[in-house]
């Protein structure tokens, strides 16, 4: 009976492995190594780091990049007469993985590489793999991680060195289903071939879509699409050679910004309401008139998104407004309110007959009131913006009682008669 449970216990244990060394990622400390003809067969390439290992060899440029859906692998390599990690050729090579007594243990093998493609490896089977480099090009490699089994890599070739994104911006205001600039910097200019995209999601990355961005040096600007009230926009940006991605984004990723594993992101807010940007008293700054004269004054507004398009802007109201007093306008209690007169530019303008208004003969101060909707009311000075008492300030007017109509009578048959008269005397 003991003999069946430790037997059991060991069947059981070696199955445990086996699903772990099939289903799950390389032991990392034995890490991944690309030996071959470039490093004269050395395993670990202790005397080519960007053929080693980091887990393995000091220094070994070989490194494990977890996020994503799948770890992978990567190195790069520089391929140069001089000073680079490998010289341009055609060379056999292998991905090997394992203890530093047996770093053969487990290769990956079959591939005659095509450059910018997957391909699939085979695990402990096939042909050496192929590949030629081409002096001063940039060679990005990424390794699937899926354990030890069959796999999948890339070669990503580009003319200079991949560049490092240091920045991806992230927006203040965010108006519904209106379009998101976000900005992305590196440290230069990226190859012909670098593609920078912006990828984003608005399901915590269920589906996610990409977004290019176009450079001017070393600036990019890449716009994600609008959206809801209320959706929340995660992204990060990453670059790659590879166009019309669909998939596989993780494996055909040069060098990415990923705030730091958090991801960028956004809550798309309610539209701002508008308000008065600006307003005035626009002319005339002065007048004299008599009791009941019509004393025409206008104004002008100006609401973004309101007053510049063509005719009134909806829930705009203005007012004329006098006082005996040169103080604020915000204490007068005398206001007429105004007609639209029509568009002045991106403003509206009003028009009232303040003349009609004003009662009693006397001088007095006069000003423009305006509201958006049940807004606070906006008062505006001659001529330049929004009263202030000093540089914008209230228009002045001189109201005269009118000269009765019987004195002009009599004083136009004063005249007639003193006129015949003269007429007579002279004859």
């Amino acid at each position: 009976m003991k003999k069946f449970n430790i037997l059991l216990l060991f069947s059981m244990m070696a199955f445990i492995a086996f699903m772990n060394t099939t289903t799950a990622q390389i032991w990392e400390p034995e890490g991944l190594s690309l030996p071959g003809q470039w490093n004269g067969w050395t395993n670990p390439p202790t005397n080519n780091l960007a053929l080693a290992s980091y887990t393995q060899v000091v220094g070994g440029q070989v490194t494990k990049i977890s996020n994503g859906t799948n770890a992978h692998w990567q190195t790069k390599l520089y391929a140069a007469p001089v000073g680079g990690d490998v010289v341009g050729g055609s060379y056999d090579w292998l991905f090997t993985s394992g203890p530093g007594g047996n770093p053969w243990a487990n290769k990956w093998a079959g591939v005659n590489v095509t450059l910018n493609s997957i391909q699939n490896y085979s695990f402990n089977s096939g042909a050496d793999n192929h590949v030629t480099l081409t002096n001063d090009k940039w060679y990005t490699i990424n390794w699937e991680d899926i354990g030890y089994m069959n796999t999948r890599a890339i070669f990503m070739e580009t003319t200079n060195q991949p560049v490092v994104i240091n920045s991806v911006s992230v927006p203040v205001t965010i108006l519904p289903n209106t379009a998101v600039g976000i900005t992305v910097t590196t440290n230069a200019t990226p190859s012909p071939e670098e593609i920078i995209y912006v990828r984003y999601t608005t399901d915590n990355w269920v589906t996610s879509s990409l977004a290019p961005a176009t450079f001017v040096g070393s600036n990019g600007t890449a716009s994600i699409p609008g959206f809801a009230t209320s959706t929340t926009v995660k992204y990060y940006a990453f670059s790659t050679t590879m166009a019309g991605l669909s998939t596989d984004y993780d494996l055909q990723t040069i060098n990415l910004n990923t705030n730091g594993g958090a991801n960028y992101s956004y809550v798309v807010g309610s539209a701002p309401v508008s308000t008065i940007g600006w307003c005035n008293l626009q002319w005339p700054a002065s007048g004299n008139i008599e009791v009941g004269q019509t004393f025409n004054v206008y104004g002008q507004v100006w609401i973004d998104g309101v007053t510049n398009f063509a005719g009134q802007g909806a829930n705009v109201q203005a007012w004329i407004g006098y006082s005996s007093t040169n103080t604020n306008p915000g204490t007068w209690v005398n206001w007429v309110p105004a007609a639209f007169q029509g568009d002045a530019g991106n403003n509206d303008e009003f028009v009232a007959n303040l003349g009609a208004a004003i009662p009693a003969a006397g001088n007095y101060f006069y000003a423009y009131r305006y509201q958006y909707m049940s807004q606070a009311y906006s008062y505006g000075g001659f001529n330049g913006g929004f009263w202030n008492g000093t540089s914008n300030v209230s228009g002045t007017i001189t109201v005269a009682n009118a000269v009765p109509i019987s004195n002009w009578a009599f004083a136009a048959f004063g005249l007639f008669a003193l006129t015949f008269i003269i007429i007579r005397y002279r004859k």
